[in-house]
């Protein structure tokens, strides 16, 4: 250890003389072979000693001890009599900084632990490891270390994160050339980053998501730059406007669910065994159907009235956005069942609806006989699934034993089936279900057949990158005549050029989003106790 802090040394022209074993503290002296030093003003050489101190400085601990250097620091005349200054220090920044402490290793130990941890929790870590310091010493380390940014940027991703969600947002901007965040900092209207790019003048391209002050601010302080639209919020806004249009074919999605006929035996409602019913949630989610069929039952009734969409809003206390879907619907949305993975009880589960279908309601009984096909779930898991299946609840419509229907799938789960991705799910079946449930809903909305076709292609002109067969293709859906799907086109010919250059450009918004989630991470770390300027320093890490 000593010969290493002796390298160290004669670095900057000390040399060790003693060294001090006190148990749990190691003190090393040295004093400087440096008889003539440079003025740090004028740059003068000078051999005349004025004098000599001791500072003390801490290095980071060895095996347990801590470690302090006593070196000793000459300081010299200046022989410029023109010079203001009188006396310099020799120069020692190799091994502590003017008026420092530490050393430069336990001063970038620091730092690295606030940049991982912040303040609070460093300060308690590094006490542990043996470089005491308080929060405030470790953040004032961790600032006088980010210098800003070091190149000039020249593509950058741009994009949004929430300070306090609804209430406050931030911007963070990465370059994507070297792959690391440059810039974090609170809001995110056009001025505040339009100040921010007119400092970077050397920027070319900026590819963002779809926000338009993003839009705006590039517009107002690089005019000349490129921008370009993130493909994946191409994608996602596509899938917006086709789950609207959905939402909106409620009634028609319902009515194709029940002529789909599917493999298994639907019960129905013939009654629980005396003593037992519904479990406590069951119920509750009866209950609340039940409120929102009423609530939904008030909007049409005020809606027939003459209501406006505000003026029900307003009266019932609900988002004008729900009373528009509503409206919309034509009848009640039914919240889809909620998608689950594969189970245990799956297996077995045929066998379950032949047996109650038998007439045998007891779910001891069944839990026995399913034991002794291989079954090694609870009686409980049995009992809440005979139970869901004797009360459906009035759901869906009762069918007969002979014939079991498909269940109502939500909007999102259809727009997956008519883009084709459901190969991509491993807990999604794989049966043609799915192909006989799309088949009947274009039949019976040819809408649906529309927004298929013009979905599927879009993701191939994204795929295959051919922007002039994307024109051909805005031109058609503009001319389509369902009004969810013209509003998309609307919005991609009002951001034109940005959108045909994420088809001629390799660059996106993906490393951007993956340094937001990173963001969030450290955010909910600090749980709320520091400011926006912290979470900047440790996002974008020491420099």
């Amino acid at each position: 250890m000593v010969e290493g802090i002796s390298k160290l040394l004669a670095a900057v022209g000390k040399r060790v003389i003693d060294w001090d074993d006190c148990g749990d503290h190691i003190k090393i002296e040295a004093r400087s072979r440096v008889r003539a030093a440079p003025c740090p003003d004028c740059r003068c050489w000078s051999n005349r000693i004025h004098g000599r101190y001791i500072r003390r400085i801490a290095e980071r601990p060895s095996l347990e001890q801590q470690v302090t250097l006593m070196v000793t620091v000459h300081r010299f005349k200046c022989p410029n009599p023109r010079c203001a200054r009188h006396t310099f220090a020799e120069d020692i920044r190799a091994l502590a900084g003017r008026h420092q402490r530490r050393t430069q290793s336990h001063a970038r130990a620091l730092r690295a632990l606030g940049h991982a941890l912040g303040g609070e929790a460093a300060a308690r870590l590094g006490a542990e490891l043996g470089l005491h310091a308080s929060a405030d010493t470790v953040l004032r380390q961790l600032r006088s270390a980010h210098t800003g940014v070091k190149h000039a940027p020249r593509v950058i991703g741009v994009d949004d994160w929430a300070i306090a969600r609804g209430h406050h947002y931030g911007t963070i901007i990465v370059d994507l050339e070297r792959r690391e965040p440059i810039a974090v900092f609170a809001g995110r209207e056009a001025m505040v980053v339009a100040d921010w790019l007119r400092e970077h003048p050397t920027i070319q391209i900026v590819a963002r998501d779809r926000a338009g002050a993003y839009s705006e601010a590039v517009e107002m302080a690089l005019p000349a730059a490129k921008q370009v639209s993130d493909r994946w919020h191409l994608l996602g806004n596509l899938r917006e406007s086709v789950e609207r249009l959905l939402h909106r074919l409620g009634p028609q999605l319902r009515q194709a669910a029940q002529q789909v006929e599917v493999h298994g035996v639907q019960l129905g409602q013939q009654g629980l065994p005396p003593g037992w019913g519904l479990r406590n949630w069951q119920r509750l989610s009866d209950d609340r159907r039940a409120a929102r069929v009423a609530r939904y039952q008030k909007v049409v009734a005020l809606h027939a009235q003459g209501y406006s969409t505000q003026g029900i809003a307003r009266e019932l206390s609900l988002d004008h956005r729900t009373v528009r879907k509503f409206i919309e619907a034509g009848a009640f949305p039914e919240r889809a069942p909620r998608a689950r993975g594969a189970t245990p009880l799956d297996r077995h589960r045929e066998y379950l609806e032949q047996r109650i279908a038998q007439g045998c309601h007891c779910p001891k009984i069944l839990w026995k006989e399913v034991r002794a096909r291989g079954y090694a779930g609870s009686r409980s898991t049995m009992r809440d699934t005979v139970a869901r299946l004797l009360a459906p609840a009035g759901r869906q419509p009762i069918a007969s034993p002979s014939r079991r229907t498909m269940a109502c799938p939500s909007p999102r789960r259809v727009f997956g089936w008519l883009a084709g991705w459901r190969k991509l799910n491993p807990a999604e079946p794989k049966s043609g279900d799915h192909d006989r449930f799309i088949e009947t809903l274009c039949k019976l909305e040819p809408s649906v057949g529309v927004a298929r076709s013009v979905t599927r292609e879009f993701l191939g002109l994204l795929h295959r990158r051919r922007p002039r067969e994307f024109d051909r293709w805005l031109k058609r859906v503009e001319l389509c005549h369902i009004p969810e799907l013209e509003r998309f086109a609307a919005g991609l010919r009002a951001d034109l050029s940005a959108v045909r250059a994420a088809f001629t450009l390799r660059w996106s918004n993906g490393q951007t989003e993956g340094h937001v989630n990173r963001l969030k991470f450290l955010k909910r770390q600090m749980y709320g106790r520091a400011s926006v300027d912290l979470l900047r320093l440790r996002v974008l890490g020491p420099n």
